[in-house]
C-alpha cells in the first residue's frame, strides 16, 4: 500500500490503482491519547476543508478541539496543554477555571 493525492486529499492506495481497487482513507495520527478515552487524537477536516483535532474513536468519543493537543500536562489541573498558533501562540490549558499560558 502507499500513500497517493487525489482531488480530495490522500488516501492510501494499492501501488497497481486505478487497475487495483483497494483503497482505504488516510489518517494523519498526531501522536497524543484522547483525554476522554483511551483513542488517539487524530487530524480531520471539515466540509470547507478547516482542519480539527478529534478522537479516533468517534462516535462512542465526542472529543473535538480546533487547537493541536500535546503531549505535555498541565501543571496545575494535570489535563492536556494545546497548541495556539498565530501571533498569540503557545501552550494553553482548556479545563474551565484553570487559565494556564505557557
Amino acid at each position: 500500500m502507499v500513500v497517493k493525492v487525489g482531488r480530495y486529499g490522500k488516501f492510501i492506495a494499492c501501488p497497481g490503482y486505478p487497475d487495483c481497487k483497494n483503497v482505504k482513507k488516510y489518517v494523519e495520527n498526531v501522536g497524543v491519547k484522547c483525554p476522554k478515552c483511551d483513542g488517539d487524537v487524530i487530524v480531520k477536516r471539515t466540509g470547507k476543508g478547516k482542519i480539527f483535532y478529534g478522537c479516533s474513536n468517534y462516535p462512542n468519543c465526542d472529543f473535538v478541539s480546533w487547537y493541536e493537543p500535546v503531549e505535555e500536562r498541565c501543571p496545575n489541573c494535570g489535563d492536556i496543554l494545546f497548541k495556539r498558533k498565530g501571533k498569540k501562540g503557545g501552550l494553553f490549558c482548556q479545563h474551565e477555571g484553570c487559565g494556564y499560558k505557557k
